[in-house]
């Protein structure tokens, strides 16, 4: 019976060893495909990430992405962070920037600009189309959208309208949770956007707008 136990244990031990070892192979394998050496910097990566079209993001002197490296217990290390830029578009980092995860960024053409200091809430959607830009210290909150495109023609009054326009996050703008902000839209230097609203028209430095569509309720002097 000790004989038995003896190599049952040695048994369990060989199987654990062999689990753990082809745990780290796939673990290496899966990083050397989705982050390769070229990869890894300046894109340090800490949950599941997808990056497509790596050659086209492009990166100020000292500056770098932080993706999936936090969250606010809004989601696991399971929920995958994508990145795509497509051969039209560019993705350029002015500073160090932190995507949190499962953000969901497509540059379809035109531009993304991240300011220094901007941090992108999980599970928030950037669709680019003509151009985004996001300022420095500004806070993208989670589930927000910034659409800049309809995506498909509309016609008002017998005219056809634009279907893009560039929407601008002037420095330290606070977009709030589940806010959608639309094409043509600028949000001033310190501005807040209150949960849930959609932003359809420009909002002046300092205010803060709210409801759909948004309209300025009040005007603060800072937040942290």
């Amino acid at each position: 019976m000790g004989a038995f136990k003896s190599d049952l244990r040695e048994y369990v031990r060989h199987v654990r060893s062999l689990r753990a070892a082809q745990e780290t192979s796939a673990r290496s394998f899966v990083a050397g495909l989705r982050y390769p050496l070229a990869y890894r910097q300046p894109i340090w990566t800490g949950s599941p990430t997808v990056i497509e079209g790596r050659e086209r993001i492009e990166f100020a002197e000292g500056a770098a992405l932080r993706v999936g490296l936090g969250a606010f217990g809004l989601s696991t290390r399971r929920d995958t962070s994508i990145i795509r830029v497509h051969p039209e578009g560019r993705l350029r980092c002015e500073g160090v920037v932190s995507l949190q995860r499962g953000v969901r960024i497509v540059v379809d053409s035109g531009v993304l600009e991240l300011g220094p200091g901007a941090n992108i809430n999980g599970f928030a959607k950037i669709l680019v189309r003509e151009r985004v830009s996001i300022g420095a210290c500004c806070n993208v909150s989670w589930d927000t959208q910034l659409l800049d495109n309809d995506f498909h023609p509309m016609v008002v009054d017998g005219v056809e309208q634009p279907m893009s326009g560039p929407i601008v996050l002037e420095d330290r703008a606070w977009i709030g949770a589940g806010a959608i902000v639309l094409k043509g839209v600028t949000i001033g230097e310190s501005a807040v956007v209150a949960a849930g609203s959609v932003v359809t028209r420009d909002v002046p430095p300092k205010a803060v707008a709210a409801g759909s569509p948004a309209k300025i309720v009040g005007h603060i002097d800072s937040w942290r």
